[in-house]
């Protein structure tokens, strides 16, 4: 799961600056209405309902570099499509805590990348600190967002969440404690993500309007469970270095 501490926000504060160095937002503003993608689903895809006793499921693969693209394709072509996973979350923040010194861009590429080769929905995780980010995930087709509330301030946090809704996305919100799941909801947050180690603290402050996801094992009050996959794609990865 996402890695949120001082150097990685620093980290991905800089690799920001460096895309907005290359293209303004005003540029890639235009860029988006040649687009091809537009969001596949909404928050309602994750609602549980009485007709569905179980809550969806989410494979999560971290990327961290361009070597990892070609393993990720050959992991998820061998997912069966007819059970889960109901969607992809890409976590591109690794990139930040291994401080991968990728291209301006390339970093977002497994997003289209993998809308080419897969019909389920895709999720992209990040440290979002800015609009910016939120224009270029629409850009390269992300059809919702998971960002991590701690590095963000309620004003900021509501302009980014604002934002991505005029685009579309809809946005699960990662919370570790009272004070960020508070600053989420006060905010409008409608879709959350609670760590496991804090999900039995957390959830019956939550109210009921919420989609919740976790990746505890709990299945009451949750709508959606996030399972990290990501050992299959360094397991590829190997297998694909030694043939």
């Amino acid at each position: 799961m996402i890695e949120i501490n001082r150097e990685c926000i620093l980290q991905a504060s800089a690799k920001l600056k460096a895309r907005k160095g290359m293209i303004d937002f005003d540029t890639l503003g235009r860029t988006l209405s040649y687009s091809p993608y537009m969001p596949r689903i909404k928050r309602e895809f994750f609602i549980r309902t009485e007709l569905r006793n179980m809550p969806k499921v989410i494979h999560t693969y971290s990327i961290a570099n361009s070597s990892q693209h070609t393993p990720l394709l050959y992991a998820c072509a061998k997912e069966n499509p007819n059970k889960e996973p109901h969607a992809y979350m890409l976590d591109l923040s690794a990139q930040y805590a291994q401080n991968q010194d990728e291209e301006c861009m390339s970093h977002l590429e497994p997003i289209s990348l993998l809308r080419r080769h897969s019909t389920l929905p895709i999720i992209h995780a990040d440290i979002f600190l800015d609009v910016y980010q939120v224009l270029e995930s629409a850009l390269f087709g992300a059809d919702m967002l998971f960002m991590p509330i701690a590095p963000l301030d309620g004003k900021d946090f509501k302009q980014l969440l604002d934002f991505a809704r005029r685009l579309e996305l809809d946005v699960f919100v990662f919370i570790r404690d009272k004070d960020e799941l508070k600053r989420a909801i006060f905010n409008g947050a409608d879709m959350l993500f609670i760590l496991q180690e804090n999900f039995s603290e957390l959830l019956s402050l939550v109210p009921n309007t919420q989609v919740i996801a976790t990746n505890a094992s709990d299945e009451y009050g949750v709508d959606v469970w996030v399972r990290d996959e990501s050992d299959k794609v360094n397991k590829v990865k190997l297998n694909l270095k030694n043939l």
